[in-house]
């Protein structure tokens, strides 16, 4: 009796309608699976196409004298040590810088900056900050936080391809 079980159903797998249903994949499928990834790909690109890309650079600022002119922002020189990474000169293109100290957050912009470090690391740059919140940073050292935008998240990764 099993055996005879056994050769029914080895039978039913050998025959030719068998195989050829077992052995085709529905063409439904195909093309459903197919939409799906294709779909995928485009939100893909267009989510990197508006997504903007931008580089945060931290580390710490030594800011010395702050003239105290009656204007609305002033241009002080400051010293910036970077913690890990370091922007290249190319990138800058009056970025914003953001100073924090335990008291005040202040917003400025970098105007210029140098590629020739102290025995310390610390590199010279010139900033334009608001003159109201300024007197509080004098001869002190601060945290900032300096952010680059350079295009859209497309774009870096077609540069980084491409090898521009």
């Amino acid at each position: 009796m099993a055996e005879e079980k056994k050769q029914e159903l080895s039978f039913e797998l050998r025959s030719e309608k068998v195989r050829s249903i077992v052995g085709q994949i529905p063409s439904s499928l195909v093309h459903y699976g197919i939409s799906v990834i294709v779909f995928v790909l485009i939100a893909l690109f267009v989510v990197a196409y508006f997504l903007p890309y931008k580089q945060v650079y931290l580390g710490n600022a030594t800011v010395y004298d702050i003239p105290s002119e009656p204007l609305d922002s002033l241009e002080i020189t400051v010293l910036l040590k970077f913690n890990d990474k370091r922007p290249t000169l190319q990138q800058l293109n009056h970025p914003s810088i953001i100073f924090q100290s335990s008291t005040v957050s202040i917003n400025g912009i970098l105007l210029n900056f140098s590629s020739r470090r102290d025995t310390i690391g610390r590199q010279k740059a010139l900033c334009r900050i608001p003159q109201r919140v300024s007197q509080e940073m004098e001869n002190s050292e601060v945290d900032f936080i300096l952010t680059i935008h350079s295009g859209t998240l497309l774009d870096h990764l077609f540069s980084g391809l491409l090898g521009e």
